[in-house]
């Protein structure tokens, strides 16, 4: 009996108008994830290029049709959870060099900019391994609609990009209407009131880095109470310390860093100047601060101050919001895979429609790469198969020399492939050197197929 390929399983549930449409997705993503540093038309060869520019362009096509069976199946894996963290964030994807694409919209301040605004919610568990996606959304800016700061301030939340995290939350609650507790985690640009004052299912909390000072109720007879929420976090009572791992910055490598962790309840007060749409109540919320106490030479102290919905009464609540926190550079990651490691800025297609419908395809591709480096890494002694196919295993053992049971030695193997050092000393492989190793298995697996067709070897079970 055939193995069910992993994209068999995320494609499952995909809408689309003829089921040949599905094995074609399928196949895809097999063959994207295989090269994924190739271009579309090398990686799916000419027959798989023309299916995808015809199901990518199809009028009836839509980033939440492609998306909809791996959201399904990204579903079911938070449903085996107790809690689950989506982190929401967004990128821009730039495709300013095809001049001959329709549909595009500026990105940035450069007037000539052109591409698409990608905005993914990422689950990922509490210890940091991506689930997959829940929502995506991929538009264009209209350049005769972007105003000024003030026209965009007077208009309703639905017609700003703002809305974008309101959309996230009603597309997670959608997919997960009950269940295990969900944790959104977003970074400053989340910080809307209309977001934080957002009906809400019950098991479901916000984690938000604050941007804005905005005001909080004083407590009555108290002269000199804070004001903002950047006052009430750092008059908040310390809980005290904890030690977390910060991701690597441009010119500064990832470290540990020691953290003192503050934090009050507050009522943070809806904006004086609002659109009618913007509830006027009150929002009781929990501030918490985190502040790096003994930062390295050359390094910026971190000072993270952040809004929840969760309750943080303790030392020990305090370190789960901020260690959650910690995670939400996980969706940075998974945006840097898409765009690096797939290369979807060299997408050759005509209309944005459809690079909005192959995004969502590559999106579930580079969900498949950032899994398969966390998994090791935290689950290192699951069963290799649980990876990869029983063929591919026995070509990644017969290359490295070595056996590979386990999911650490396969990613390890694969990491190998690409360049990683073998020494036992060598840190857990990245993302970017797994994509390359996947991509010299995949050359490896051919061959070894086309000797087997020729009899140039027996095959060992």
């Amino acid at each position: 009996m055939l193995e069910e390929s992993w994209a068999q399983i995320e494609m499952a549930e995909v809408e689309v108008w003829d089921q040949r449409c599905r094995g074609s997705l399928e196949r895809m993503c097999e063959q994207v994830l295989a090269r994924p540093e190739e271009s579309f038309s090398a990686a799916c060869g000419p027959g798989l290029r023309q299916a995808g520019s015809r199901i990518f362009g199809a009028e009836q096509m839509s980033v939440e049709k492609m998306l909809a069976g791996h959201v399904a199946q990204t579903a079911q894996r938070c449903r085996e959870q107790a809690e689950v963290l989506v982190a929401q964030d967004t990128t821009e994807v730039n495709y300013t060099t095809h001049k001959g694409t329709t549909g595009l919209g500026p990105i940035n301040a450069n007037p000539h900019s052109r591409g698409l605004l990608l905005h993914s919610a990422l689950a990922l568990t509490p210890a940091g391994v991506p689930l997959g996606l829940l929502s995506q959304e991929t538009w264009a800016r209209d350049p005769a609609t972007v105003g000024t700061a003030a026209e965009r301030r007077s208009r309703p939340v639905a017609e700003k990009e703002s809305q974008k995290w309101l959309t996230g939350l009603e597309q997670v609650a959608e997919a997960l209407p009950s269940g295990p507790r969900v944790i959104l985690i977003q970074d400053r640009e989340a910080d809307v009131f209309a977001f934080l004052a957002a009906p809400r299912p019950a098991h479901i909390e916000l984690i938000v880095r604050v941007c804005q000072p905005r005001r909080v109720e004083v407590e009555a007879g108290v002269a000199d109470g804070p004001r903002n929420v950047l006052e009430a976090a750092r008059q908040a009572p310390v809980w005290g310390q904890l030690r977390v791992q910060v991701p690597r910055k441009p010119g500064q490598p990832e470290r540990a860093a020691v953290l003192e962790l503050a934090a009050s309840a507050v009522l943070v007060k809806a904006p004086q100047r609002r659109t009618p749409d913007i509830p006027a109540e009150s929002q009781a919320l929990w501030v918490v601060r985190a502040t790096e106490l003994a930062p390295p030479a050359g390094c910026t102290p971190i000072e993270w101050i952040l809004l929840t919905t969760l309750a943080v009464d303790s030392f020990a609540a305090a370190s789960r919001c901020v260690a959650y926190y910690a995670l939400r550079w996980r969706v940075e990651r998974f945006h840097y895979t898409l765009k690096q490691g797939c290369t979807v800025e060299r997408l050759q297609f005509d209309t944005a429609h459809a690079l909005q419908n192959a995004l969502a395809l590559y999106s579930i591709v580079a969900w498949r790469l950032l899994w398969l480096t966390y998994t090791a890494r935290q689950q290192p002694q699951a069963p290799a198969t649980e990876l990869l196919p029983r063929l591919k295993l026995q070509v990644l053992a017969e290359a490295t020399q070595a056996p590979v049971p386990t999911a650490r030695d396969a990613v390890r193997a694969i990491a190998q492939l690409g360049g990683f050092p073998t020494n036992p000393s060598a840190k857990e492989p990245g993302v970017k050197v797994l994509w390359r190793g996947l991509r010299r298995l995949e050359a490896m697996v051919e061959g070894w197929a086309l000797a087997l067709q020729s009899g140039l070897f027996m095959r060992q079970d």
